[in-house]
């Protein structure tokens, strides 16, 4: 006597694929937790010291608040959601898999899809804000990029509120559009993926280029190897999302009950690589904008060339402060063989016009 449900072998793959993927979005969860705490602790202490950077730390601190919030109402939506379609409603015709597509936009469910869309467009307008500070003052007209940038972030909200505005009606899902004739769930996911996408690439190539220019700025590799690495280039460009992002909508657009997995995970993953970013930054191990640090003295190290308005941030940088150092002209100080170090670990660097 077999206890298997009576159902299709189809129903019950659909099945496994959701529970596994609602298992794995609680591994994800623990991952945000952890880097919560670290980014909290980290961006609390400088709140405390009223420097230049103050501003953007408090902003930071709210930001990581209020993703972390919008993960934890989305994992525990999540899995009261399974709760209701595997134990309390388990014997809803066709199983589980059935009664998630027909019961997707109850109030429980809709909790998880709003947090899901609103982190999204925090996570992205994170990603375009970083891309807009990187190329702002990058030797060639920026206007291109940033309209373009401006337009999708746009176009994202316009699809975030159609999608939420689908799934929320009765008897829809992100599979079935009752009452339309327009799913948005792949216009508006692969919009989504090719937004982040656009920017990684804009963000790797910037930082590929940077490196290069630096090693022919004679800092040599070792001064750049730790913001231009490969780990770097991918946790400053997110494509820890734009990857699950790929892994959810390869099978969606194949209609594989393998989407359910990565579509919860997605969920979590969205929040990994935006704190991630500012966990780097809250270390002063990311990007930052000149404009931030305008409150220094105005003879500061000045930045490479085209970078005029990128600087990278150092611990002691944030700790102390940035501090004026005496005006020498480094090419004349490597062909002399000095070592560049004034004691203060501030290389000062003209401004030239050689553009990448």
């Amino acid at each position: 006597m077999s206890n298997t449900p009576d159902e299709s072998p189809a129903q019950l793959y659909a099945e496994k694929a959701w529970l596994a993927g609602s298992i794995m979005t609680g591994v994800g969860y623990g991952v945000v937790l952890a880097l919560f705490w670290l980014c909290l602790r980290s961006l609390w202490y400088r709140t405390r010291v009223k420097d230049a950077d103050y501003t953007r730390n408090y902003f930071f601190l709210v930001y990581v608040c209020v993703m972390f919030t919008l993960g934890t109402l989305f994992i525990g939506s999540n899995s009261q959601f399974t709760q209701l379609a595997f134990i309390n409603d388990r014997n809803f015709p066709g199983g589980p898999s059935a009664w998630e597509v027909e019961m997707f936009s109850i109030s429980v469910d809709e909790i998880s899809n709003v947090s899901f869309v609103l982190a999204d467009w925090c996570a992205t307008a994170l990603m375009v804000w970083r891309c807009v500070i990187i190329y702002r003052d990058c030797g060639i007209c920026p206007w291109p990029i940033l309209v373009m940038l401006g337009t999708m972030l746009f176009l994202s909200f316009v699809l975030g509120i159609l999608f939420l505005y689908q799934i929320s009606s009765p008897l829809s899902s992100p599979y079935s559009a009752a009452g339309t004739t327009t799913n948005f769930t792949l216009p508006y996911f692969f919009f989504e993926l090719a937004t982040n996408i656009i920017v990684t690439i804009l963000i790797v190539l910037r930082l590929y280029f940077y490196r290069l220019h630096m090693k022919q700025a004679l800092l040599g590799p070792g001064h750049v190897a730790e913001h231009t690495s490969v780990e770097s280039m991918i946790v400053e460009s997110a494509a820890i999302y734009s990857t699950f992002s790929l892994l959810f909508l390869i099978p969606f657009a194949l209609k594989s009950p393998v989407a359910n997995v990565f579509m919860q995970v997605l969920g979590e993953a969205q929040l990994i690589a935006p704190l991630l970013i500012i966990f780097r930054e809250a270390e002063g191990h990311g990007w930052i904008s000149s404009t931030l640090s305008a409150a220094s003295s105005s003879k500061t190290a000045v930045p490479l060339a085209q970078f005029s308005d990128i600087q990278f941030t150092s611990q002691h940088m944030r700790n102390e402060g940035l501090r004026s150092t005496d005006c020498k002209d480094v090419s004349t100080i490597a062909e002399e063989g000095l070592n560049i170090d004034n004691g203060d670990n501030i290389v000062e660097v003209p401004r030239t016009e050689d553009y990448i």
